[in-house]
């Protein structure tokens, strides 16, 4: 009984309010399940049958549960509830309404029973709702200019929507405030006289989900204008821009599509390299901003180059994989990396301001293995912690050395004092056959967004002599050549991990007369000069 009145209050309550942007309803349930009731099911058809779809855009189902149990079983209780009362309604409603599942698990209430419910939340467009000031006539002779702006398209994802049994565009727009802070307008009414243009009534709202939901522009606009005109913004005389028979019926702005970098893409994408494929850059993009019959690129800068590779796209099993599109990126010898998608080019002059997201180096700075070994020499200062064994002697020293690496070559010289207090000093060549740049792995997720990203971890393999010797009155001392093979790790900060080993030979014959095998290891502060 308590359940059917909370219901009967929650759809009076929707009924009254159906002008809103957003209205809400509930389903309840019993103790542990997440079957709905004969009541309830018969309300839900009685809602839907009669619900008012005109400018509804999205419908949302979350799923909640009480504080009874253990929260893992509630969290997955909640979810059957709220697919299972989205796949009750999936019947009445079109393909052009996003619909949407969450399950948010406990929700701790004074009243249990108030807890165990799905709110079903339904989102309307203001597409009808705009205020007519914003509408302009564009008269004959008009002396205003008309501008196609050249990163919007860049910066935003269109989905087509059916709104009034008419296809619109559903824009989401990357919230910078070049977008936001400019007046964009589409044409409402295009005609050889006097067209009308409406303003675009953007609206700051939290889309997406997972880890890509933020807070993003968004409003619609009609297809047929959007597919024609695009959007485009004014500027008074003196002008040098598109004049008003451009909006005439007949009119498409339009001269065909270039490959350019898809900024808003490139944010909701994630990457992933292999420690041992550097060379290979995975990523992944939600299902809900991809188009399957959309070309996708890797735009690659090569030597300041750039060379274009479509992207082929698969999908893989398993329920935290099927939201996502997955390809594959070579980054071998690439110095950055975009993803690039057909957007049109227009007659009209393209201006506009480009966001702060895309200056400065822009794209995804990459490591892969370096063939081409094409960066210029630099001199460095390396301090550092080392500690090597040889000859059943164990020794640690602290240094500071210099040195110079051109190349695949490097040349140093160290000094410093070991824990005897003796003086240390060394120098060795390094031939470095390996050296590649990887994304710094994380244990538990490797994926990474995009700007969270940092190909940053070197990884070294080098070869080479090293002349060193120790004096020290109470020891031993030696002067020992060795040819040894080692790996480093590094990061951009300059903190850097190796560990070497190979044969020595102590050329005083103080500490032995042959060969005898040595390894070291330490840690090292390198700082480019």
């Amino acid at each position: 009984m308590f359940h059917r009145l909370a219901f009967l209050i929650s759809l009076l309550l929707l009924r009254a309010s159906l002008t809103s942007a957003q209205d809400s309803t509930a389903v309840y349930f019993k103790t542990g399940s997440h079957k709905i009731s004969t009541y309830s099911q018969k309300t839900l058809e009685t809602l839907f049958t009669n619900l008012d779809y005109t400018n509804l855009i999205e419908i949302k189902f979350i799923g909640y549960s009480d504080s009874i149990g253990n929260i893992e079983s509630n969290q997955k209780l909640s979810e059957r509830r709220a697919k299972a009362v989205s796949k009750a309604t999936k019947g009445y409603v079109s393909s052009g309404i996003l619909i949407i599942t969450e399950s948010k698990g406990e929700l701790p209430r004074k009243v249990d029973s108030l807890s165990r419910r799905v709110d079903i939340i339904f989102r309307y467009s203001n597409f009808s709702d705009i205020n007519e000031k914003d509408t302009i006539s564009i008269q004959p002779d008009d002396p205003r200019c008309f501008f196609i702006d050249q990163y919007f398209e860049a910066y935003s994802n269109a989905k087509i929507k059916v709104n009034k049994k008419k296809n619109v565009v559903y824009l989401q727009v990357l919230n910078y405030p070049e977008f936001s802070s400019r007046k964009y307008y589409y044409v409402k009414n295009p005609a050889q006289k006097n067209a009308v243009a409406q303003r675009v009534n953007f609206k700051l709202e939290t889309t997406g989900k997972l880890w890509w939901r933020e807070k993003r522009l968004t409003a619609t606009v009609p297809k047929d204008s959007y597919d024609k005109y695009g959007l485009f913004y004014l500027e008074n005389p003196p002008c040098e821009g598109c004049k008003e028979q451009l909006f005439k019926k007949d009119t498409n702005v339009f001269s065909g599509t270039s490959i350019q970098a898809d900024y808003f893409i490139m944010s909701v994408t994630q990457l992933k390299a292999k420690l041992f494929r550097p060379n290979v850059l995975q990523i992944r993009i939600p299902k809900e901003y991809m188009e399957e019959d959309e070309s996708y690129y890797a735009l690659k800068v090569i030597n300041n180059g750039v060379q274009r590779e479509r992207l082929n796209w698969e999908t893989k099993r398993g329920k935290k994989k099927a939201d996502y599109f997955f390809a594959k990126i070579k980054i071998k010898g690439v110095e950055s990396v975009y993803i690039g998608s057909p957007q049109r080019v227009s007659y009209c002059p393209n201006r506009g301001a480009k966001p702060n997201y895309a200056n400065g180096s822009g794209g995804w700075n990459c490591g892969g293995i370096r063939d081409d070994f094409s960066f210029p020499g630099e001199f460095f200062f390396a301090p550092g912690i080392h500690a090597f064994y040889h000859n059943d002697t164990l020794t640690a020293f602290v240094s500071v050395g210099v040195g110079y690496e051109l190349k695949q070559h490097e040349l140093a010289v160290n000094m410093g004092i070991n824990h005897r207090l003796g003086l240390y000093y060394s120098g060795y060549y390094h031939f470095n056959f390996l050296n590649f740049t990887t994304m710094t792995n994380r244990m538990l997720d490797p994926w990474q967004k995009v700007v969270n990203s940092r190909f940053t971890t070197t990884i070294k393999g080098y070869a080479g002599p090293e002349f060193r010797s120790s004096y020290n009155k109470k020891y031993r001392s030696f002067s020992e050549l060795n040819v040894h093979l080692g790996f480093s790790v590094a990061w951009n900060n300059g903190l850097n991990y190796y560990i070497q080993g190979g044969i020595a030979r102590d050329l005083s014959n103080r500490i032995n007369t042959g060969f005898y095998p040595y390894i070291q290891a330490g840690i090292r502060f390198r700082l480019n000069l």
